[in-house]
């Protein structure tokens, strides 16, 4: 049986980058991440993206 999906809307930044880190293969919680930050004028490339996500891996 498969784990309900979470709801990433509903999660802190903080939550969801640590749900990010100890799922790195749930690439609808990276997608999640991705449009957070992206709508707040964070990141506008895919590589800004990418370079923001890696930053903020590296704070652990």
């Amino acid at each position: 049986m498969s784990q309900p999906k979470r709801n990433f809307e509903q999660m802190t930044m903080k939550d969801l980058r640590e749900y990010i880190l100890a799922h790195r293969d749930d690439e609808d919680a990276i997608h999640a991440m991705a449009i957070r930050l992206r709508n707040q004028g964070k990141t506008g490339t895919f590589e800004e993206f990418l370079e923001h996500v890696k930053e903020q891996t590296l704070e652990d």
